[in-house]
């Protein structure tokens, strides 16, 4: 966290931030986010800070304590983690069907530049490219809830952060979890469907693909007993 920042979606920017930072692990579950600390780091005032951290907390990345301020929230468990994933079913593909008819080309190449620039970084793993991942990920699903042409859906979205609320769980430490090359290959399956404007695929694909996440995670988190 140690760029500084141009006024122009401030708050945004510093949300980015601490969001990355949590995800990289360079914030940990348990630690004490202090306003003032992150506000001097990022050369900003208090103020959009507390603004950033607020507006986390429905991420539930971070939580609040009564007198004591902001913390990094502890990982989900498998349990919490299953619900999330239909939660984010049924969000994601709710969006999809309102948002169908409104699908550009446009968006699709955005999607397939998204797609190509996951599969130039799936090569390596690096809690950079964990990051970078994430963030491109949730840029991928964005664009799918934005066929809604919502703007209110997409701000709920990205507060929620729902495209990339998963990748906290690199801070378990497992290597192999989420399988990059997996993901992209159900993200083609995704555009394609878009392509050949069937709904019904559409909606299956992007459900699998939630879907994956959630048995890749359970996975990962079996392996490690």
């Amino acid at each position: 966290m140690r760029s500084k920042f141009e006024n122009a979606s401030l708050v945004e920017q510093i949300l980015d931030a601490i969001r990355n930072s949590i995800l990289a692990g360079e914030l940990q579950p348990g630690a004490h986010i202090k306003i003032k600390e992150v506000a001097d780091q990022l050369g900003v005032s208090m103020i959009p800070v507390r603004e950033a951290l607020a507006r986390l907390l429905a991420s539930r990345l971070v939580t609040i304590e009564a007198n004591r301020g902001y913390f990094v929230a502890s990982k989900p468990t498998v349990t919490q983690f299953a619900d999330f994933i239909d939660a984010r079913v049924l969000f994601e593909t709710s969006a999809v069907r309102a948002g169908f008819s409104n699908a550009s080309k446009a968006d699709i190449v955005q999607l397939e530049k998204l797609n190509n620039k996951m599969r130039k970084i799936s090569k390596k793993r690096s809690v950079v490219v964990n990051v970078e991942w994430g963030s491109l990920n949730h840029q991928f699903h964005k664009i799918l809830v934005g066929l809604t042409r919502n703007e209110f859906l997409v701000n709920l979205y990205e507060d929620l952060s729902l495209g990339s609320l998963q990748f906290q769980l690199y801070r378990s430490g497992n290597d192999s979890f989420p399988d990059f090359k997996r993901l992209i290959v159900e993200h083609d399956n995704i555009i394609e469907s878009l392509e050949k404007r069937s709904l019904e695929d559409l909606i299956f694909n992007l459900t699998e693909h939630i879907k994956a996440i959630g048995l890749q995670h359970y996975d990962a988190a079996n392996s490690k007993h």
